[in-house]
């Protein structure tokens, strides 16, 4: 199990020192004038319950750190899926550029590829990746009360058998936060001591009536970066529920 007994803002901070110190965001680096091969593309197929799927791609010129690179006026990325193709446009904000589209499916078993297209002519479109089953959560309901030290009745379906599902379980009070997260059977329930989450009970979380606990289920594949790519990019097709609550102690 992996605790993340820290501030998120706290998080945030660094990688938005980090992205500065890399040369993150700002103008980013023209994609025609690399070569293919010195493109690193991490790419997200995000399914949230909605009943489509989030694409979203940056590139790097030379790896996962590397300067952010924005296409150029002759160059795009298209990702597709059951016939249906869609443009990606950008998307830059403070950490870095980016690329993003929807498209209207979330099914399980649904192959997404992502195209890109070079001012040569050339077509790179080896990357893809697949969708998991959907599924719903059952309990908790949004706006439960949980108390600190409930045994939390989680349940979802449909559940997995023989496989795995992520739980984040997060609870933050006037800027503190505190959370928990593990890889549990994906047999379509589990018990949550919440009192045994890490640092919960630190002194210094006020305990007041604007406390959250949310509780947030993944199931996810990898999937495969077209070998023109330089290595170590990644993609990650996922399904994701989430449920926000209140938290007394």
């Amino acid at each position: 199990m992996h605790s993340r007994a820290i501030k998120r803002s706290h998080v945030l901070g660094l990688v938005t020192v980090a992205a500065w110190l890399t040369g993150c965001g700002g103008d980013g680096v023209d994609s025609e004038t690399l070569e293919t091969e010195q493109l690193w593309v991490g790419t997200t197929f995000e399914a949230m319950g909605g009943g489509s799927t989030v694409v979203n791609v940056e590139i790097n010129e030379g790896g996962s750190s590397g300067t952010n690179v924005r296409l150029g006026g002759n160059e795009r990325l298209e990702a597709s899926a059951n016939g249906m193709v869609v443009v990606l446009q950008e998307d830059e904000d403070l950490l870095d550029i980016d690329y993003e589209g929807r498209i209207d499916t979330n099914a399980a078993a649904t192959v997404f590829t992502l195209s890109l297209f070079r001012s040569d002519g050339s077509v790179n479109s080896a990357t893809r990746g697949t969708l998991p089953a959907p599924f719903t959560i059952l309990q908790p309901i949004t706006d439960q009360n949980v108390r600190v030290g409930d045994l939390l009745n989680i349940q979802w379906s449909p559940s997995v058998s023989g496989s795995t599902i992520q739980l984040d379980a997060f609870a933050q009070c006037s800027g503190f936060s505190r959370g928990d997260l593990r890889q549990v059977a994906d047999n379509g329930s589990f018990f949550l001591n919440t009192g045994a989450i890490s640092g919960i009970n630190d002194p210094e979380i006020p305990r007041n009536n604007d406390c959250r606990f949310t509780i947030t289920l993944t199931r996810d594949s990898r999937g495969t970066v077209d070998p023109a790519f330089r290595a170590g990019g990644f993609v990650r097709a996922f399904q994701e529920r989430q449920v926000v609550m209140s938290l007394s102690f």
